[in-house]
């Protein structure tokens, strides 16, 4: 859970950011009565102007989006989303903005502050609204370990809840242009395909495996676990930052090796010292799984913006993690 004293610094934040838009603009708005941000940042190509927060969110929306929209993301390289405190910046470009695509209210605390503030008219799309409740419901039946979506919000590493995720981006920029809608539409189904290949690669790839269960840095693939029946221990709970005590490391060293882990999985962007020293005492290799939340720095690689090729890649690394034949 987020603490009180980092909510009410992200609530001051936002004040202060929304303050300082209202500075820096005001003398444009004086002067002719319309925004002088920039010809691009004010919609200039004609296009619907879409925001996203955060990585993921951009590499699921951008397929639909395609050649019909520009796609803009607020969270710079290096950001991390939880802890991100918005900027001028980041007002400007809510305000030219239609619709603004984040993953929800625990993921990003921010958004709907500044949102709301730099422009009411913008139409907000948690990913989170686009699983029906009895789609949720009918998981949780069938596995007991299945995560509290108020507490947990990777579900974007779950091909099958990303599923979900594209007739709602299409549905949503449909509305918004309806001019384009057919595009969107045809956009949107070609991807489905990818998703559905990749969620039917996870099922065969993990069927034949040493283990079914796996060590994690902090909790991030539960729901990943729980799609395709699997079992994820994790060293410190949700937060990454959080350190268990000496009993609850006593606690997942013995069920690590009761059910014969094979294998540790951290993310790429934060390797944690702590999962590396679960790993030394249990003898065990450290594998790297990108979750795709912290966009990199420099000239991105081939497939480095590719949803699918990053969740295939990361498929090897669980199946190495598993030892799966």
């Amino acid at each position: 859970m987020i603490p009180l004293s980092k909510k009410i610094a992200l609530v001051s934040a936002s004040a202060i950011v929304i303050i300082l838009v209202v500075l820096i603009a005001l003398p444009y708005f004086t002067q002719t009565g319309t925004s002088h941000v920039s010809s691009v940042a004010a919609g200039s190509t004609g296009k619907l102007q879409v925001i996203t927060s955060f990585r993921p969110i951009t590499l699921l929306v951008e397929p639909v989006a395609r050649d019909y929209a520009d796609v803009t993301q607020l969270l710079p390289p290096g950001a991390e989303p939880h802890e991100y405190e918005p900027t001028p910046g980041d007002a400007m470009t809510l305000a030219k903005g239609k619709v603004l695509f984040y993953d929800g209210p625990f993921m990003e605390p921010w958004v709907e502050n500044i949102a709301g503030s730099a422009n009411p008219d913008i139409v907000r799309a948690p990913f989170i609204d686009s699983i029906p409740p009895s789609a949720l419901a009918q998981m949780k039946t069938e596995y007991p370990d299945f995560p509290n979506t108020d507490q947990d919000p990777h579900l974007w590493l779950s091909p099958q809840l990303a599923e979900y995720y594209v007739p709602y981006i299409a549905n949503q920029l449909s509305a918004a242009d309806p001019a384009n809608a057919s595009g969107y539409q045809k956009n949107a189904a070609a991807f489905e395909v990818r998703l559905k290949k990749l969620d039917a690669d996870y099922s065969l790839g993990l069927t034949n495996c040493t283990t079914r269960t796996f060590l994690t840095s902090h909790a991030f693939l539960d729901y990943q676990a729980a799609a395709y029946n699997l079992t994820a221990l994790s060293i410190s709970g949700l937060s990454p930052d959080a350190e268990p005590s000496v009993k609850q490391m006593a606690s997942i060293l013995n069920e690590a090796k009761a059910d014969n882990v094979q294998g540790v999985l951290a993310e790429t962007d934060e390797v944690q010292a702590l999962s590396q020293s679960i790993a030394t005492e249990l003898n065990l290799p450290l594998y790297p799984y990108s979750t795709m939340e912290i966009l990199p720095g420099g000239s991105p690689e081939p497939g480095d913006n590719d949803y699918v090729t990053i969740m295939e890649n990361n498929l090897q690394q669980m199946r190495q993690t598993l030892k799966c034949q």
